[in-house]
């Protein structure tokens, strides 16, 4: 007998689902649309209000900014937060029309969240247990065994690798994309800075490799001027999902577009594929 907390069985291999019941999406399909939802409570409970009449597929929250709204810019104790993180899982799940996928960024990988290895996995085991999907940071100490974790949890994991700065080389994008794919997760997620248009060429191709090599869904993400058009691209090439804003709030990183624009054209470039 399945576990009670268990998501619902992929509908087939190299798809999975997020959420339950009538709160769930599908990746490694179409391309789906995450809108980040993020800031104190009182920004959250806007942005979930906002998606209600928005043509998104999955929230990502991005719980590492509510923390930084308790407690500023400096190292915090699991124990001293875990409480409150709680209380706004159980509104943001239960409120949002859409999966929730939970993510805590770590000033490592350019989010706000000021914690060690130990404190960072304590909070997404906790998440875990309330959203449809964790983010994970797959270079944090202990990430393999916090994937276990969230799967146990009921969770599917995302595993993300942030570069800020540039795009790494081709060799060391496939070294992370291994990685990810060897710990567990059903999700491999990676986005890096484009300093030119090859950089945004190079994540395109990546991502349309490992897609291939691995046959689980890829979300290959090319940052800035240079990498917009990677948020377009479609599933032809290999894109499981895109980050779109919610018109009026900010986004969670350089370069995104509204749900809007981005559901627009992906209704375009998907349709020939039909």
């Amino acid at each position: 007998m399945p576990h009670p907390s268990a998501p619902d069985p992929d509908p087939a291999p190299g798809l999975v689902t997020i959420g339950k019941a009538a709160k769930k999406a599908c990746l490694g399909g179409r391309t789906q649309v995450i809108v980040p939802v993020s800031g104190d409570s009182q920004s959250l409970i806007g942005q979930v209000q906002a998606m209600a009449s928005c043509r998104a597929d999955i929230v990502e929250w991005r719980a590492d900014t509510f923390l930084s709204s308790l407690v500023g810019a400096h190292f915090v104790s699991a124990s001293d937060v875990g409480e409150d993180l709680v209380r706004m899982a159980r509104y943001v799940t239960d409120s949002s029309p859409l999966p929730v996928l939970a993510t805590i960024r770590t000033s490592v990988e350019g989010g706000e969240a000021y914690l060690d290895d130990e404190e960072y996995c304590a909070l997404v085991r906790r998440l875990a247990s309330f959203a449809g999907g964790v983010d994970v940071e797959i270079s944090r100490d202990g990430s393999s065994a916090l994937i276990e974790e969230a799967h146990e949890a009921g969770a599917i994991v995302v595993a993300s690798f942030h570069d800020f700065e540039g795009t790494p080389g081709d060799e060391q994008l496939a070294e992370v994309l291994a990685a990810m794919n060897y710990a567990g997760a059903d999700v491999l997620k990676f986005a890096c800075m484009a300093n030119s248009a090859t950089d945004a060429a190079r994540v395109l191709a990546a991502q349309a490799w490992a897609r291939e090599a691995y046959d689980r869904p890829v979300i290959g993400i090319s940052m800035g001027e240079h990498g917009a058009p990677t948020r377009l691209v479609g599933s032809a090439l290999g894109s499981a999902a895109t980050f779109a804003t919610l018109p009026g709030w900010e986004g969670s990183a350089p370069g995104q577009f509204t749900v809007e624009q981005v559901r627009a054209v992906l209704d375009i470039v998907e349709a020939s594929e039909d």
